[in-house]
């Protein structure tokens, strides 16, 4: 008897049997080649789908048993062709290229950092096609401190054995322990690095790293001796689908308000208030909002709700985000409270003011894991804020 097509088939029963053959169609359906093109189309529209979103929000991603690389199509460049007994030592470490620009500047900037503290040349290894990505996504903001990398295509050689450093994302590590390392090619296990004590007293110096904006943000507010600019952080998106914990439209109003009447509060005057004093007799007579983030409509609501015709919505690149903070943004809050974007427009920002939702409030999976410290992610002077009642309140100390 011919045999028919696996799908007219795939449930036939055995008659002499009088049951079901699961295994034996089984092997049909695997050796059929309709059934490995529709398997590489679910993979490759998986793969589509996950690169849209920020792997760190990843539930996986963040737990202590998470894989340290994406889970399909990473196909690593040949082993990289470096020279060996140089006059000079380097540092690389385990960069986790599949991420986006606030993961990408965390690694970067501490790994600039810790060669310098251990007088190491930076070293960028473009292992495949993800770091080709990082490396052009960080010329678009920082490309003279990408110049102080050493760069070279292909991925680590097997001579080279990594160090173990840095194992949690979110937690400090003396790196002194890697200065009696000889090695003349040190790489790094560690991913992440999202401790701003691997860079201290370095925000100046990353601030000249940033490129200057090709052009003036006409669509936004400028700060001036007369513009007070406050910016909004909102972070939604990826994390409201693997549960990672944001701030509800309630709380941001909320914050907003409490910052504004921070300013107006006895003392603060100086610091805060749409009308702004300083010493020397200047006042800032407006005050604007701008919102930041990954759900429009959301941002729309909230600024139609608040803040009005005095509210703007920034629809730029994440890169000419960040240039507009350093050059324009008051004071920032920070609504995610483990959005790492959000933590690096409160860094760079002009004012070098920042509020953020306190992660010690949320149900973050990093601090039920071991793997954040919050004195070791967010700056000493950065204010740390929760609900209280109807309210919102500073939160420490």
């Amino acid at each position: 008897m011919i045999e028919r097509n696996i799908y007219v088939d795939i449930y036939k029963i055995d008659k002499k049997k009088k049951s079901f053959d699961g295994v034996h169609y089984a092997v049909r359906i695997v050796k059929s080649p309709i059934f490995w093109m529709v398997f590489i189309l679910i993979l490759l529209l998986f793969e589509y789908w996950r690169n849209q979103v920020d792997p760190m929000a990843y539930v996986p991603f963040l737990s202590s048993h998470a894989p340290s690389q994406p889970l399909f199509f990473r196909i690593p460049y040949p082993p990289a062709l470096i020279e060996f007994s140089t006059s000079q030592k380097y540092l690389s470490s385990n960069f986790q290229a599949f991420n986006r620009l606030g993961n990408h500047l965390f690694e970067v900037v501490s790994i600039f950092s810790l060669a310098k503290k251990l007088k190491r040349t930076p070293l960028f290894l473009i292992q495949d096609c993800y770091h080709e990505k990082m490396l052009e996504d960080l010329k678009t903001i920082v490309p003279d401190l990408i110049a102080q990398f050493a760069v070279v295509n292909g991925s680590v050689p097997n001579s080279i054995k990594p160090t173990v450093f840095h194992e949690k994302c979110c937690t400090f590590q003396d790196p002194s322990i890697l200065e009696d390392i000889q090695d003349e090619y040190l790489y790094l296990n560690g991913t992440h690095y999202q401790s701003w004590k691997y860079f201290p007293g370095m925000r100046d110096d990353l601030i000249n790293f940033l490129k200057e904006p090709d052009h003036n943000f006409l669509s936004l507010p400028e700060s001036s001796d007369t513009n007070f600019i406050k910016c909004v952080h909102i972070r939604r998106g990826d994390f409201i689908e693997f549960l990672i914990p944001i701030a509800d439209k309630t709380f941001i109003i909320n914050a907003m308000k409490f910052i504004d009447e921070k300013g107006r509060s006895a003392g603060q005057a100086a610091q805060y208030l749409p009308i702004q004093k300083f010493p020397e007799g200047r006042t800032r007579i407006n005050s604007y909002t701008v919102f930041f983030g990954d759900d429009f409509q959301f941002m729309e609501e909230i600024r139609n709700s608040t803040v009005k015709e005095d509210g703007f919505v920034s629809r730029m690149s994440p890169a000419d985000d960040l240039l507009y903070s350093k050059n324009n943004c008051d004071v920032v809050l920070i609504t995610a409270a483990h959005s790492t974007f959000g933590w690096w427009m409160g860094y760079l920002s002009k004012g070098n003011r920042v509020y953020h939702t306190d992660i010690l409030y949320t149900d973050d999976i990093n601090i039920r894991e071991g793997l954040l410290e919050p004195s070791d992610y967010f700056l000493p002077h950065w204010i740390p804020l929760k609900s209280s009642g109807l309210a919102v309140v500073e939160s420490r100390k």
